[in-house]
């Protein structure tokens, strides 16, 4: 039996920078067997991410920010009831306590979301004091590694939430960067 028109058995789309990945972009690719994602910049995978992939046995997803925690024990379980082996290189970056392992040896147990989070990268720019003059723009903006919808950036001043505020000329602004991965404010 031949494979449908521009299907192939497998995908390579390896350091292509990849933030964000959703179920959609795996429609028409249900014969595909073998889906290499290696390099990209994703930390977690969202639930069902591959339901549509029902021919797949092979899956890579090493990546530098690869989170390892109760988001993706739903992964693992799928693994296992769909025979899909993840590769060798598919290896935990955080938390700290899972560094180096790889995924397909761990338990769902294993997989927690009770301890300290552990963001990839948190940064605050600028990182030291700054001396401004009275009048002085100072734009601070701080960065964070974007692991769920539910994640926020808050400034506070002197303890009291700060928010926009235009005669004080005090703006906020938050946004989702280079796909996905970053949330900045």
């Amino acid at each position: 039996m031949g494979q449908a028109p521009g299907c192939t058995a497998d995908r390579d789309l390896s350091n292509n920078r990849i933030g964000c990945l959703s179920p959609e972009m795996f429609l028409d690719l249900g014969t595909l067997s073998k889906l290499n994602l290696s390099g990209n910049i994703f930390s977690t995978l969202t639930v069902g991410l591959f339901s549509h992939l029902a021919a797949l046995k092979v899956l890579h997803l090493a990546s530098e920010t690869l989170y390892c925690d109760c988001q993706l024990d739903w992964l693992l379980l799928w693994v296992r009831a769909n025979a899909v082996r993840l590769g060798n290189d598919t290896v935990c970056r955080y938390p700290t306590h899972l560094h180096g392992l790889e995924l397909r040896h761990l338990r769902e147990h294993q997989l927690r979301c009770d301890g300290a989070l552990e963001l990839p990268l948190f940064q605050l720019i600028p990182s030291q004091r700054q001396l401004v003059f009275q009048g002085d723009r100072l734009p601070l903006q701080c960065t964070a590694s974007y692991l769920e919808p539910s994640a926020q950036l808050h400034w506070r001043h002197n303890g009291r939430a700060v928010t926009t505020q235009e005669e004080r000329a005090i703006y906020l602004e938050d946004t989702l960067l280079h796909d996905c991965c970053l949330l900045t404010r």
